[in-house]
């Protein structure tokens, strides 16, 4: 191989390697924001300083639209600060891409809940339930809906779940 053949192909080499090296730093420079954006969103949002909160998950999310944890959590705080129905859109679109997400139809059912559409919140109740079988307290709001609704037998069947069994039987 001559000189000049050697000495493009080190260059060439070179180049791959410090191009992607660069491509790998401003990746973890990207994942630092990503990371930095989500703490600060968070610590705002313990400090009570929800429209902060809200104005870092949002450019979270346009940074990274599909990070539907950040968006679950956006979610929450647009409830606390009084904008139910900001925090709706944010759990409904979570649950587009993620239909069992637990925290994104818990947040779902609170929004519900506190607009006083009980239908609505009953149905999600009842995926939730599907969802979380293990929950005592979710299982129980659903008995109990389901018994004020005049459904026993349904009622009846989480009722046996909840109850320890009977040792006399």
């Amino acid at each position: 191989m001559s000189k000049s053949l050697r000495a493009v192909a080190v260059f060439t080499a070179l180049f791959f390697i410090t191009a992607d090296a660069g491509w790998a730093l401003e990746q973890d420079r990207k994942l630092d924001e990503t990371f930095l954006l989500l703490m600060a969103a968070r610590n705002a949002a313990k400090t009570k300083q929800y429209e902060q909160s809200i104005s870092r998950y949002y450019r979270l999310l346009e940074r990274d639209p599909k990070f539907t944890d950040a968006r679950a959590e956006l979610g929450w705080v647009l409830l606390v600060a009084g904008k139910p129905g900001e925090a709706r859109k944010q759990f409904e679109a979570v649950l587009e891409s993620k239909p069992r997400d637990a925290e994104a139809l818990k947040g779902l059912l609170e929004v519900l809940k506190k607009s006083g559409e009980k239908d609505d919140a009953f149905t999600v109740l009842e995926r939730l339930v599907m969802v979380l079988p293990e929950d005592r307290d979710l299982r129980m709001q659903l008995a109990v809906e389901l018994h004020n609704r005049g459904r026993y037998a349904e009622a009846e069947k989480h009722l046996n779940i909840l109850l320890p069994k009977d040792k006399n039987k």
